[in-house]
């Protein structure tokens, strides 16, 4: 193993005492560094010589420029791939092995860092035209954001830090299509919430289990959205619509139906846009601090994510549906398509 350099300061603290006329054994002792070292400073500086280390000393890269580019080249071509690999396939294409700690290295210096790959729901063609004629139907609204419900379900697990997929990039790239990994609808967790929100209101929370078909979702809702609707929006305004996905038990009959009955008026929404519903926000609110709060079991998870939930200010809800104008201008921007930061 290489012996690590003295750093300047050090230097300077063996000037100060040899100037004294300390013995270089007494040095070396107080400051704890090896009498070679004392005695190098001590004859660099009877030929007047700087203390700094010259130019050029230590160990010459082992990869070369044509190495780099060829490394960068497989990077940006397998971006999930691990650094392992990437010496592997290396060694295939050049014929020389250098190992996965000088490739972590080489693509660090280019300003390749490993970043968690986010999950996003599958989006085809129709999607993105869907998406692209709700953001230009919506364009110019501003405060009528404010007459909206925003809704969603959401899972949380225990252990939620299960199968994560790494993808290597430069910063800057972060809104690119291959930071995210394509997900269906669906899934599950541990425990299953419900929760609403509107301009400056924070809706209830309901926690469920089992499988949700339209009879299961009118129970989930039938009590918290009536009274929400009620505290939420004066008697005098109609103009408040009610916003939900397009998940299977929200379009049921039953479902439709039961909304119809209670004069609830159902915004039309675009498949596969979390991106443009603020509520999801607040699920990643409470997976960052249950990520600090680490629970154990499902009893613990319940509570943290219910102390989280009351934790939520007006002020939060109404800054996230007030960022909705510039989520419909990024919709538009990107043709419906590229995922947005949000």
């Amino acid at each position: 193993m290489g012996r690590a350099k003295v750093p300047l300061n050090k230097k300077i603290e063996i000037k100060a005492l040899l100037e004294f006329v300390i013995t270089q054994r007494r040095i070396a002792t107080d400051l704890g560094v090896s009498k070679k070292c004392v005695y190098n400073v001590s004859k660099k500086l009877k030929k007047n010589l700087p203390l700094s280390n010259a130019p050029g000393q230590g160990r010459k890269k082992a990869s070369t420029p044509i190495y780099d580019r060829n490394l960068l080249r497989l990077c940006k071509k397998y971006r999930t791939k691990s650094s392992r690999i990437l010496s592997s396939e290396l060694m295939l294409s050049n014929g020389k092995h250098f190992s996965a700690r000088t490739v972590r290295r080489r693509l660090l210096d280019m300003g390749y860092k490993s970043y968690q790959a986010k999950k996003k729901p599958l989006r085809t063609p129709g999607h993105k035209k869907q998406r692209l004629l709700f953001a230009r139907e919506h364009q110019y609204w501003s405060q009528e954001w404010n007459n909206i419900i925003w809704s969603d379900e959401a899972h949380f697990e225990v252990l939620n830090r299960k199968n994560r997929t790494f993808v290597r990039r430069l910063r800057s790239e972060s809104d690119q299509p291959f930071n995210f990994i394509p997900k269906v609808q669906g899934g599950g967790g541990s425990i299953s919430v419900w929760g609403c929100m509107a301009g400056g209101a924070r809706g209830p929370l309901v926690i469920y289990s089992g499988k949700v078909n339209g009879p299961a979702y009118v129970k989930i809702i039938e009590e918290a959205l009536p009274s929400f609707i009620e505290n939420a929006f004066d008697s005098s305004n109609k103009n408040w619509m009610f916003m939900q996905d397009n998940a299977p038990p929200h379009r049921s009959k039953y479902t439709m139906k039961w909304l119809q009955d209670k004069d609830i008026k159902v915004m039309k929404w675009p498949a596969t846009s979390p991106d443009l519903n603020p509520i999801e926000n607040l699920w990643d609110h409470i997976d960052k601090k249950l990520t600090q709060m680490k629970p154990t079991n499902v009893t613990q998870l319940e509570q943290m994510i219910q102390t989280i939930w009351s934790g939520i200010t007006c002020l939060q809800c109404k800054t996230l549906v007030d960022s909705m104008p510039r989520r419909i201008n990024l919709c538009n921007n990107c043709l419906g398509g590229t995922f947005s930061k949000y």
